[in-house]
């Protein structure tokens, strides 16, 4: 069925200004090194700072493939971001850990990320903010 706007081409376009917000944010912020993905890990990392993450969690929290998140994480910890630690029950387990560095810019993005969900929901009741997260958790069940 077509409709004037196809929701893929909204959700794509919407990712796009997300995308050159943040960009934004970090030029701002003198974090430009820092990817948008790097930065949702790092927060991530900080919000479940009480239990060991590794990165089958990461993978899953954020749909995003093995090897990717494999590369992401190589160059995090090569930039001194955050640090790959093993457990002593299993020494091909890393868990993942923020560094000072990584703590400096985490409260940072945590920063911009509190500015970019003001701005996305801005003009909207409560109400209209759960009816989008229900609506949008039906898209993603709908692409898993």
């Amino acid at each position: 069925m077509m409709r004037d706007k196809d929701v893929g081409h909204e959700i794509h376009a919407i990712s796009n200004l997300i995308g050159r917000k943040i960009e934004e944010q970090k030029r701002n912020s003198g974090i430009e090194g820092i990817t948008p993905v790097q930065s949702w890990i790092l927060r991530f990392l900080q919000e479940n700072r009480h239990r060991d993450v590794f990165q089958k969690d990461v993978e899953q929290e954020f749909s995003i493939t093995r090897s990717t998140v494999t590369g992401i994480l190589k160059l995090m910890e090569k930039n001194g971001i955050i640090r790959r630690i093993s457990v002593p029950e299993d020494a091909r387990l890393k868990k993942l850990v923020i560094t000072g560095k990584g703590e400096a810019i985490c409260q940072t993005v945590y920063h911009n990320i509190c500015e970019m969900e003001e701005l996305l929901v801005r003009g909207m009741t409560a109400r209209e903010v759960d009816t989008m997260l229900e609506l949008l958790g039906k898209v993603k069940k709908n692409l898993l």
